[in-house]
């Protein structure tokens, strides 16, 4: 958690947007979610709009990649609790979207967070099935997960596009909606991967979320394997 307001009171002010990018960078490198928090939209606590530089450094903790940005007195004590959150995911959603249209591929150089084999076997995998969505610029990356490590190593890599995280359970599900692009579901696994990967076309198909002839990119943790194919 960077809390924006408590670091103020402990260093100089100037110094909080460079060391909110170190914390940032620094969890990424650790796998470990980051948020961003208190301060972003102060002025929404009594106005219905905020500031441009609040917008600015909202956009700011996006471009960073934060995974995730919290309101704080807005929400929990401000005026327009809803206008904020409206003004927060917006803003959020068009910096993303820009990011995607401009393809502004990262450089940052992931450095290995496994010590077992197996660990960097999967590290590999996401690190290829990322760099894999943007050069082929998919519709979507899926992933089939029993405890979440693999759809976690995934959103490290910050693959351009939507990452569906498929897990048999409910806690990890919970757990993988603070991640940085997951969008978690639970799901009863087959042994079969075919009948996995119908099963879950079928379920986002008739949400709106993928079309037939979609291309998408399907990582499984259990089979630990990589897939290319057309949503069918």
């Amino acid at each position: 958690m960077v809390a924006r307001g408590d670091l103020g009171a402990q260093i100089p002010l100037e110094q909080v947007p460079s060391i909110q990018q170190k914390i940032v960078k620094l969890c990424r490198q650790l796998n470990k979610p980051v948020i961003v928090a208190s301060q972003l939209l102060e002025s929404m606590i009594e106005y219905p709009i905020p500031t441009r530089a609040e917008v600015a450094d909202v956009s700011e903790a996006v471009h960073q990649r934060a995974d995730a940005l919290m309101l704080s007195g807005e929400s929990a004590m401000g005026r327009y609790p809803d206008k904020a959150l409206s003004v927060l995911s917006s803003v959020s959603l068009r910096i993303e979207r820009w990011w995607r249209e401009e393809k502004r591929h990262e450089a940052l150089e992931l450095e290995d967070v496994s010590s077992s084999f197996s660990g960097k076997i999967l590290e590999e995998i996401c690190i290829s099935a990322a760099k894999m969505a943007n050069k082929l610029e998919v519709d979507a990356v899926f992933v089939y997960t029993k405890g979440g490590h693999m759809a976690s190593l995934l959103s490290r890599c910050r693959p351009d596009c939507p990452i569906f995280a498929f897990t048999n359970s409910m806690s990890v599900r919970r757990r993988l909606n603070l991640q940085w692009g997951l969008i978690p579901f639970r799901l009863t696994f087959s042994d079969d991967m075919e009948s996995n990967l119908n099963r879950t076309f079928s379920l986002l198909k008739a949400r709106g979320m993928i079309k037939s002839g979609d291309l998408v990119i399907a990582l499984s943790d259990m089979l630990q394997s990589i897939q290319v194919m057309n949503v069918p």
